[in-house]
């Protein structure tokens, strides 16, 4: 099944879910710098199938915006199970179940990496999303382990028995946070495990996915490598790319605006200039302007005036 998902897309590489990120437009963008698959923000399957407007609204799709999953988390494999049956979660190519997130709030609902010490309960939530899922891939998200790695191995073979169709690691600890650097040491014995792995973490130049893919990996997934720099996918595989900075934030802001207005568009935005400005010379200034900003039009504004001032940034693209 992995291999019809990729058949016939430049890269095995993923944009990885980033809750308060990886909103629709990112999405879109991050596809037209070739990520073969991108992963929506987490969302509730119990929120989902609750009702909740904001969790249903965060997954809206824009046109053309290429093969992407939905990534839920949860507990109870019912409830999850219903939550891929809505049509907001349909609309979707493929489920990914979060099985990795380190954070407090999660954890202590028993959700995200809670899981990883549940090996039993996980099992069952991935069968019942993969019933419901029908003839849809589904993929399972988690990390190495809690404090450290070695049950990461038995866990690959817990989702493969489940019907998982592929799994995505983050060669991390819940310990870790998003500290330190990434483990790969056990890669190629996770390789080994009969199921296709995408490994996350440090994924930040061509010869690190190519060492992966030496490695065992099917592929990578990128998180935090590409806030700000959504073309390192192009990177990633040696393609040719331009990148023009304003144009993509500007698109990005009026695509957040059509779905959840002016307001709650210039604060979701400020988060991501502040990565697409990271690192310029002279922008720091226009990122505390940017997150001083009441509306979308004042923000714009900001990042205008930079780049009228400061051209050497306004475009990027692979070398002549």
């Amino acid at each position: 099944m992995i291999n019809k998902l990729f058949d016939g897309v430049s890269s095995r590489t993923i944009l990885a879910p980033m809750a308060g990120y990886t909103d629709l437009a990112f999405r879109k963008i991050c596809h037209s710098y070739g990520a073969g698959l991108t992963v929506t923000e987490m969302v509730s399957s119990k929120a989902l199938v609750m009702g909740n407007e904001l969790s249903r609204k965060m997954l809206t799709r824009l046109p053309d915006d290429g093969t992407t999953f939905c990534q839920i988390f949860g507990h109870e494999p019912s409830v999850m199970a219903d939550s891929v049956r809505l049509d907001e979660v349909g609309q979707y190519e493929g489920i990914d179940i979060n099985m990795g997130c380190p954070v407090r709030k999660i954890v202590s609902n028993g959700d995200g990496s809670a899981l990883l010490e549940s090996p039993t309960l996980a099992s069952k939530c991935i069968s019942a999303v993969k019933l419901a899922a029908g003839d849809k891939p589904v993929s399972v998200k988690f990390r190495l382990g809690v404090s450290d790695d070695k049950n990461a191995v038995d866990f690959v073979k817990t989702c493969r028995d489940a019907g998982a169709d592929f799994v995505t690691v983050h060669f991390r600890t819940r310990r870790q946070m998003y500290s330190g650097t990434a483990d790969y040491t056990k890669l190629p014995q996770i390789a080994s495990c009969g199921i296709p792995v995408f490994a996350n973490g440090d994924v930040l130049s061509r010869e690190r996915y190519m060492q992966l893919k030496d490695s065992g990996a099917y592929g990578v997934s990128v998180g935090r490598g590409a806030l700000g720099r959504p073309y390192i996918f192009a990177e990633l595989i040696g393609a040719e790319y331009s990148f023009d900075l304003y144009s993509a934030i500007r698109f990005h802001t009026e695509s957040l605006v059509q779905v959840f207005g002016d307001r709650v568009a210039c604060n979701e935005m400020k988060k991501h200039i502040a990565y697409y400005l990271k690192g310029k010379r002279n922008a720091k200034n226009t990122t505390v302007a940017v997150m001083s900003a009441k509306t979308t039009a004042e923000m714009l504004g900001f990042v205008d005036s930079f780049l009228r001032d400061n051209p050497q940034f306004a475009a990027a693209g692979s070398p002549s």
